[in-house]
């Protein structure tokens, strides 16, 4: 779980400005593959899992005893939907603003790269390799024998602004977890991350 993991500013702060100088010497686009490939690279290394049922999973994820919530703390409001209460780049980027100042808008450029190619559904750029790495780790989790799927439906940046897919997309991901548009809109008030977790029926 997240809240058992150290920081280190300058380990932090130095994330960061490694991220900026990939996209110095990249662009752009260099360094939203980049992040992509990471979050693949470090979900394929995770052992993969299987539960009986989705009680079982259920309760894995939100004790952090499961490889999808090894670096975040997960919270369930509904049988299929999830909150991250806290962002695990969150204290990253602290560090960054008090140290540094503004974020460079490297990555804001990055963000928005990965929202028109990928998927719009990042509020910054460490949304990318967070949301990959969710993606991915899924693949490797299987609840009764069925696959587990993950979908995104909001994310929140460190300013405080909320990402949302297209409203056609959204609909069906709020009825796919289980929540209204307003339940949502409240869960985002004081959580990072709104998404949905699922087996097919």
């Amino acid at each position: 779980m997240s809240e058992d993991i150290e920081s280190n500013p300058f380990v932090d702060v130095s994330v960061f400005l490694f991220f900026e100088d990939i996209a110095d010497k990249q662009g752009v686009e260099g360094f939203t593959n980049y992040m992509v490939s990471q979050a693949e690279s470090l979900a394929m290394s995770v052992p993969e899992e299987e539960y009986d049922t989705w009680e079982d999973f259920a309760n894995a994820v939100v004790a952090g005893e499961s490889v999808f919530s090894s670096f975040e703390n997960i919270k369930q409001i509904s049988k299929y939907g999830f909150v991250t209460e806290e962002c695990p780049f969150s204290k990253a980027i602290s560090e960054y603003i008090k140290r540094l100042g503004i974020m460079n808008s490297v990555h804001d450029e990055a963000k928005d790269h990965y929202n028109h190619t990928i998927q719009p559904s990042a509020a910054h750029s460490g949304c990318m390799m967070h949301q990959t790495y969710r993606q991915e780790v899924a693949k490797r989790i299987k609840i009764g024998g069925k696959p587990l799927n993950y979908a995104q439906i909001a994310s929140k940046a460190y300013a405080g602004n909320v990402v949302t897919p297209p409203e056609s997309w959204k609909k069906v991901l709020l009825e796919k977890a289980g929540i209204s548009e307003t339940q949502g809109f409240m869960e985002m008030r004081e959580n990072a991350c709104l998404f949905a977790l699922y087996i097919d029926e």
